[in-house]
């Protein structure tokens, strides 16, 4: 097996939970709730959290055309539902050498260092887009990291249905959506039976193929003035993410994740980034064949 299939079917297997069957002793099978009850619990949580300040590490091994680059830094992170994402990695004297950015209109993925690049696109032409042109599509970032939810009309497209994972003890609520000719499979989250939070994210193209794997941990409160800290909602901290068509990893964890820091999140810290926001390259994946052009001189 060559060297990224064996690399892609490991992440495979360590992502989805696929490994030797448990015995019976080592599996949950006590009482379980229904899907109404699992859910109601979930948005508990998540309505408490319309926003997420925090910074972090950050690292990644991003893939683009083949060849690997290494980045990491110091992370900010700033969330503001529905839409509006922004991940920054600086180290040292380099300054920013990963940006990653999402408003209701634009989306965009810069990386510094040797590719010095920004790609960009709309969401209104997401669905469009070649996820290969781009090594870590923001629109599925945002699946991940978006604090959103569920809607409580489970007839209502895209529509969750929940299985029961005995062996990693947790719900599964996988979401469809309709096509022309068929039902398509979008996303499927994992939820931990005791605390509901999110413990797993797969993501799939129209066809069922996965295009995002994401571990989620170390999930921590986020104090949310005038409630008792022990109704503060809670996030992961911890974020492992696989792009199997680029064959691109993620990985970074949150120091102290708090609903706001100051005026932090605003409308500015969403701002897309006008000329590259200095790189060298500024790719637009709406463009039918997708094409480098030069940065605007200063």
């Amino acid at each position: 097996m060559h060297s990224r299939g064996a690399a892609v079917l490991i992440a495979l297997v360590a992502l989805t939970g696929c490994h030797t069957p448990v015995t019976k002793s080592r599996m949950y099978l006590g009482p379980t709730e229904p899907m109404v009850e699992v859910v109601q619990a979930i948005n508990a949580n998540t309505t408490q959290l319309p926003s997420i300040w925090s910074r972090g590490y950050f690292e990644a091994n991003v893939v683009d055309r083949g060849k690997s680059h290494f980045v990491n830094g110091d992370l900010l992170l700033l969330y503001r539902r529905p839409d509006d994402l922004r991940i920054v990695a600086k180290k040292d004297i380099a300054g920013t050498i990963f940006e990653i950015g999402s408003n209701p209109e634009r989306y965009w993925l810069r990386i510094g260092v040797d590719i010095d690049t920004m790609w960009w696109g709309t969401h209104a032409n997401a669905a469009n887009v070649d996820p290969r042109t781009i090594p870590i599509p923001p629109a599925l970032m945002l699946e991940v990291l978006g604090v959103s939810s569920i809607d409580t009309n489970f007839r209502q497209p895209p529509a969750p249905v929940m299985r029961f994972n005995n062996d990693a003890d947790a719900y599964m609520l996988l979401w469809s959506v309709p096509l022309p000719d068929r039902w398509v499979a979008q996303r499927d989250v994992w939820f931990d039976r005791q605390t509901k939070l999110p413990i797993k994210v797969l993501l799939y193209d129209a066809n069922g193929r996965v295009v995002l794997l994401a571990d989620l941990s170390a999930h921590k409160p986020v104090e949310v003035e005038g409630v008792p800290p022990e109704r503060w909602p809670k996030v992961a901290t911890r974020y492992k993410l696989y792009f199997p068509d680029s064959d691109t990893s993620v990985t970074f964890e949150l120091d102290r994740p708090m609903l706001k820091n100051g005026a932090a999140p605003n409308d500015r810290s969403f701002a897309f980034p006008e000329e590259g926001g200095g790189a060298n390259q500024i790719i637009s994946v709406d463009e039918p064949a997708p094409h480098a052009q030069p940065a605007s001189p200063r």
